[in-house]
């Protein structure tokens, strides 16, 4: 750790975190009175670096007033060159602390979801991508709203691959750990990712019976072998909607944050909650000149952000127009969510350039030399992160009733049932008490895995079970009923909808 730099006006208090690249300090302001967090460069700055730094500090000043965005109040260079950025305490616990000692309940990651899809929505609108999404970098404020933070620290590249991006790969798209990607649905990937760990307990791709080393999470990243989801609360249409969020295949995420949070409404609905709203800052070059969703679900408001040229002449996100059909590959003529599609057919990148219709490419050519994207990515580390502390500090879519929409929405989006299997056939054999229920899937296959559910007046109230095992066997009661229902749950996520019931009555 580098000594705390002396700025006028704050006393330094404590060491909050250690990163790769800065440090962040607790101090207290003098006027206002308030603590704050300071995030320092650890190494001197050149005068590009530091321009550069200046340029994106008030880009991000700026979405800094979105709700789920940390909130940035000051940034500068210190006396002895480090650039520093002053920005909300958020005190912890946050969920990177919480989600390990036990899984959040399924409420609170849609709320989460939801609010921090609209504030990744509002960095792209704004030609900015985050690359770094993960249960760390999102914040609690005093008043328990998350925050997210730590923009672009993936940007920080010395050469080809995810060492040296520095990506967290346990939530890193499979696109990202060879090259850079410059693709929404990379962060939509990376965000789907961040929900599943806080439903699940752990990153996505980690398993308890085999290695977690990065070279094994890769693997299974690029497979797409996500750690099967075993918990009865949590909806079959929210797995599968953050399951196609983080699919292999680029072209079947959503194409926006803004369709996933979406999506997420649709899980809040079902299980009769009220949707958290999708509130986003469009400050795309065309926001002014549209008309914007205000209703129960969404809210769009146009921003005007300066864009110093600076950050104009970098690469901005890529786009995917509105006319691919990510949400029912397969079906044309699909547009998404009406909002959605206004606005993504005129969104162009930072700074005006021209709106992008065609799918994601690389472009070997555009990519910045070694040295200059390690000058650049060092200072977006810092510039861009809104209190990276975090790391260190303290079934779906059947019950049209359900899924009904508001009043004066659109209709929701569909949200497909990725590779669902077919129900396993139960049969049951046995007489008097003894009785044998046994089940066997349509296309046995290898580490094939079953969710019992027992229900009757012959036995005791318990959760599933889950097994192996394709019978079992019961002893039940003389003129008491057990009724045996079972799904079948594949590597990867996929669960079945249960089997028909199949009931016994002893005798």
């Amino acid at each position: 750790m580098q000594q705390p730099p002396q700025i006028p006006g704050f006393h330094f208090v404590d060491l909050v975190g250690e990163g790769g690249f800065a440090d962040v300090f607790r101090y207290q302001q003098e006027l206002p009175t308030r603590q704050v967090a300071i995030k320092v460069l650890r190494s001197g700055s050149d005068a590009a670096s530091i321009e550069l730094f200046r340029a994106e500090a008030n880009v991000m000043a700026q979405l800094s007033n979105h709700p789920s965005i940390v909130p940035i109040y000051q940034a500068g260079v210190s006396s002895d060159g480090r650039a520093f950025l002053v920005m909300e305490y958020c005190p912890p616990p946050h969920v990177a602390q919480r989600y390990r000692a036990q899984p959040l309940a399924v409420a609170e990651v849609l709320d989460i979801g939801v609010k921090i899809a609209s504030a990744v929505e509002t960095a792209h609108r704004a030609g900015i991508l985050h690359r770094d999404i993960k249960p760390h970098n999102i914040l609690t404020s005093t008043f328990g709203v998350p925050l997210l933070t730590d923009f672009g620290i993936a940007s920080v590249v010395g050469e080809t691959g995810a060492g040296a991006q520095g990506l967290s790969i346990p939530w890193s798209p499979p696109e990202s750990l060879a090259a850079d990607s410059h693709d929404v649905r990379s962060d939509v990937y990376s965000l789907a990712a961040t929900l599943y760990s806080l439903l699940i307990g752990h990153p996505p791709f980690e398993r308890r019976d085999a290695a977690n080393d990065n070279a094994s999470l890769m693997t299974r990243i690029e497979r797409g072998q996500l750690t099967p989801l075993r918990r009865p609360d949590v909806p079959a249409s929210l797995v599968d909607v953050l399951r196609r969020a983080m699919s292999v295949e680029i072209e079947r995420r959503p194409v926006s944050a803004m369709v996933l949070g979406r999506q997420l409404q649709d899980v809040q609905i079902e299980l009769r909650q009220s949707p958290t709203r999708l509130e986003v800052m469009d400050a795309s070059p065309s926001a002014l000149g549209e008309e914007h969703p205000n209703d129960a679900r969404t809210l769009v408001r146009p921003v005007s952000v300066i864009i110093p040229a600076a950050v104009h002449e970098r690469l901005g996100p890529l786009q995917p127009g509105a006319d691919e059909d990510t949400l029912n590959p397969g079906h044309s003529g699909h547009s998404g969510h009406s909002g959605h599609a206004a606005h993504s057919g005129h969104r162009g990148t930072t700074g005006g350039r021209s709106a992008r219709r065609t799918g994601p490419q690389r472009s070997e050519a555009r990519r910045l030399g070694v040295p200059a994207r390690i000058g650049i990515g060092v200072v977006a580390a810092i510039l861009l992160g809104a209190v990276g502390y975090a790391l260190l500090a303290g079934s779906a879519g059947d019950d049209k009733g359900k899924d009904g929409t508001l009043r004066g929405e659109d209709p929701p989006d569909p949200v497909e049932l990725l590779d669902r299997p077919d129900p396993p056939v139960v049969t049951k054999a046995g007489k008097g008490i003894r009785w044998t229920f046994t089940w066997a899937p349509a296309d046995p296959r290898k580490g094939d895995e079953f969710k019992v559910l027992l229900s009757g007046d012959g036995v005791e109230p318990a959760p599933p079970e889950y097994t192996d095992a394709t019978s079992k066997t019961l002893t039940v009661k003389r003129n008491a009923t057990v009724c045996v229902q079972v799904a079948l749950s594949r590597e990867g996520g996929q669960t079945s909808a249960l089997s028909k019931v199949e009931c016994v009555t002893g005798r």
